[in-house]
C-alpha cells in the first residue's frame, strides 16, 4: 500500500512575489503559527514607517485641533454673555444701540469661530481613522509575506527555494497532520470477503521490516476493472 495524509496544507503566498527565505525541510516537525518561509517586502517596510509617521502627525494635529476648539468654545460664550450683558443694559439706556450692537457682532463671529474649529476637529479626527486605516492595510499586507503553518503537522514537502519567483496560490511548503496518516492498500476482489470499518489491522513498513504497527480499516470503496 501507499502512506497517505487525509489532510494535507499547501501553504504559499496570496500575492506574486519572490520568495525571501524558506525555514523548514522535508521531515521537520511545525507547530501552528509556526514561520515556515518568507516574500521580500519590496517597499511595504518604508510604507510601514511612513503610515505610522502618518498616524502619528494626524493625532498631533487632533490634539492642537481640540485645543483650538475648547478655546473657541470659550471665547464664544464669553462673547455670547457680554451681548447678553449689554442688550440688558441697553434696554434699560445705559449703553448706545452701537455698543450692543457691536458686541452682538463680536458674539456672532465668536459662534462661527466655535463652529469652524467645530470643523477643523473632526476633520483633524477623519485624518486619523484614514491613516490608522492604511496603516492596517499595509500592515496586513505585510503580514501575508509571512508564511506560517496552519496546524500542528510535518513538513512534507519544500517545493520553493528562496530567490526563486512564487505566483499567488502557489505551494512553497507542503505540511500534513500526522494523526490524518492511512494507508490505502489494493486488496484483490477475491480476498474481499468480509472486509469491514473497524476490523484490525497489522501494519509493516520497509523502513522497519520485521516490526508492526497496530492499526484499523478506516473505510473501503469498490473498483471496477
Amino acid at each position: 500500500g501507499t502512506l497517505e495524509a487525509r489532510r494535507g496544507h499547501a501553504v504559499g503566498p496570496t500575492v506574486a512575489g519572490r520568495l525571501e527565505r524558506v525555514l523548514v525541510d522535508h521531515g521537520d516537525p511545525v507547530q501552528a503559527g509556526q514561520l515556515l518561509a518568507e516574500m521580500e517586502p519590496v517597499d511595504l517596510d518604508a510604507r510601514l514607517a511612513a503610515g505610522a509617521a502618518a498616524t502619528a502627525a494626524a493625532s498631533q494635529r487632533v490634539q492642537s485641533a481640540q485645543a483650538a476648539l475648547a478655546e473657541a468654545e470659550s471665547r464664544a460664550r464669553l462673547a455670547k454673555n457680554s451681548a447678553e450683558r449689554y442688550a440688558d443694559l441697553r434696554r434699560r439706556n445705559f449703553f448706545s444701540q452701537e455698543a450692543a450692537d457691536a458686541k452682538a457682532h463680536e458674539a456672532a463671529a465668536a459662534a462661527s469661530a466655535q463652529q469652524a474649529a467645530a470643523a477643523a476637529f473632526a476633520a483633524a479626527k477623519e485624518d486619523v481613522r484614514r491613516a490608522q486605516s492604511e496603516l492596517a492595510g499595509t500592515g496586513k499586507s505585510r503580514a501575508h509575506l509571512r508564511l506560517t503553518s496552519p496546524v500542528d503537522g510535518i513538513v512534507s514537502a519544500r517545493l520553493a527555494e528562496p530567490g526563486s519567483t512564487v505566483v499567488a496560490g502557489q505551494a512553497v511548503v507542503q505540511v500534513i497532520e500526522p494523526a490524518s496518516l492511512w494507508f490505502k492498500v489494493r486488496i484483490d476482489q477475491g480476498r474481499s470477503s468480509g472486509l469491514a470499518v473497524g476490523l484490525p489491522a497489522a501494519i509493516a513498513l520497509r523502513s522497519a521490516p520485521g516490526k508492526t504497527q497496530p492499526g484499523r480499516v478506516g473505510g473501503f470503496e469498490r473498483v471496477e476493472h
